[in-house]
């Protein structure tokens, strides 16, 4: 009997070793692509004559007995807002799309270097301020149900993972972009603290909020996929126990309704984490209200800052969702965002201090399950909410206080994913992949 086709990268690893080649893994992923992808549009652009070339010189390199990187011979999307030398960087939008990128972003650099073979380029909402339905490119499609979305701006990064088309895909996440993608299809979304991947080379949304980060299948794929991008060697992974672990909650910082589905899955997940030993607190938090409207103040002029000249200069040339997201833009002043500016840094000092006494921070990834496909909106009890702009009250605070925060799926029946999202200090990726590797475990029964 042939052996399962591998999922994850260290399966593909392990599967080189065993006889299976770069050139038959990007093979079945192009032919996925080419089969799936006019309904799922998760591509932009597809690079078969390159991938297939650069997987024919792995196959020979591990012939060789040659192994470039952790990534040798994997394929890899990248959410079209990140350049690859010789491809055009559209933004999802017709405003920059006639000149070829010169050299690959510094995190593409980086992937290449450990041996990824860059596949194509994914989907996404209109220069990240546009809605679902991207005038251009069209809607993305859920591949595990056709009649829902995968919400967010990095859409065609998180389809093209869910439908086989590539092993992970980098996404970028301004507001929860490669979280709320992540959690309507299953997989794990990773924000890392604020600067830590170098942002040459990718288009900005809101540069005080923008991190770049990985759509993955499981927490060690995105593990070794940061660190990659990050251009540093991980560091040794410790063993974390969930016994013990201190598992913050807080349900002010957020403080908007989540679907009954979700939160049972939730309340599940906590309650074995606490029979595995965790110790759970719950949180105060005065400032979610100013947090929202602080950010969006900061995402908005900074945005507008960047692109208002060029639409103004070509306003066929982006949708009008873009159009009206830069009239309301243009109406903070300069003043209103150096208050903002200086207001985040007080709510920063309240967050950390909130977080004092924990080790890690749960919380809902998104108000329900992935949204519907015509309108991109997700019920929450017998309400509909967008799933999109939630992400003012589940996601941004973590862009808005800078700490990385990984989306990853846990046990709900059904066809559709619940996640749950951990999150810990600034710079402290390490532990929190750790964490999230033990936690991750609970449903086999195994949490240490």
């Amino acid at each position: 009997m042939a052996k399962p086709f591998p999922q994850t990268i260290a399966e593909a690893q392990g599967s080189f070793l065993e006889g299976l080649s770069p050139l038959d893994i990007v093979t079945a992923c192009l032919d996925r692509i080419q089969e799936r992808n006019d309904k799922l549009g998760a591509m932009i652009f597809v690079a078969r004559c390159d991938a297939l070339e650069e997987a024919q010189e792995a196959e020979a390199a591990i012939r060789a007995g040659k192994r470039i990187g952790p990534l040798h011979g994997i394929p890899v999307a990248v959410k079209d807002v990140i350049d690859v030398r010789g491809w055009q960087t559209t933004g999802g939008s017709r405003l920059f799309d006639e000149n070829d990128a010169l050299s690959d972003a510094s995190c593409v650099a980086n992937l290449r270097s450990a041996g990824a073979i860059i596949i194509g380029k994914t989907n996404l909402h209109e220069l990240t301020a546009g809605n679902h339905d991207n005038p251009w490119y069209g809607k993305v499609v859920n591949p595990l149900d056709q009649v829902r979305g995968t919400g967010g701006t990095s859409s065609g990064s998180a389809a093209a993972v869910a439908a086989g088309f590539c092993f992970a895909a980098i996404g970028t996440d301004t507001g929860g972009s490669n979280r709320s993608t992540a959690a309507a299809t299953g997989l794990v979304g990773f924000k890392p603290t604020n600067g830590v991947i170098d942002p040459t080379g990718t288009m900005p949304t809101a540069p005080t909020f923008d991190t770049i980060g990985p759509i993955a299948r499981n927490v060690a794929d995105a593990r070794l996929l940061h660190y990659v991008m990050a251009g540093i060697d991980p560091p040794e992974a410790k063993s974390v126990s969930v016994a013990g672990m201190r598992i913050g909650l807080c349900p002010k910082l957020y403080a908007a309704a989540v679907d009954p589905a979700i939160a049972t899955a939730h309340d599940a997940f906590l309650a074995s984490a606490q029979r595995a030993g965790a110790q759970i607190q719950v949180l105060p938090f005065q400032f979610a209200r100013e947090v929202r409207e602080t950010g969006l103040t900061i995402l908005m002029y900074e945005f507008t800052v960047h692109y208002g000249q060029f639409v103004e200069a070509n306003p066929e040339r982006v949708g009008a969702a873009v159009r009206d997201f830069l009239s309301n833009g243009a109406s903070i002043s300069a003043a209103a965002y150096q208050s903002a500016l200086a207001s985040r840094a007080q709510m920063q000092s309240e967050f950390e201090r909130m977080s004092l006494g924990i080790d890690v921070l749960a919380t809902p990834v998104v108000p329900g399950l992935a949204p519907r496909l015509s309108d991109e909106l997700t019920a929450v009890g017998e309400d509909f909410v967008p799933y999109g702009l939630a992400g003012g009250h589940f996601r941004r605070w973590a862009n808005f206080f800078g700490v990385p925060t990984l989306a990853m799926p846990i046990p709900m029946p059904g066809a559709l994913p619940a996640s749950i999202q951990i999150t810990t200090p600034k710079n402290s990726e390490s532990y929190l992949f750790s964490a999230c590797e033990a936690l991750s475990r609970l449903e086999t029964g195994s949490a240490n």
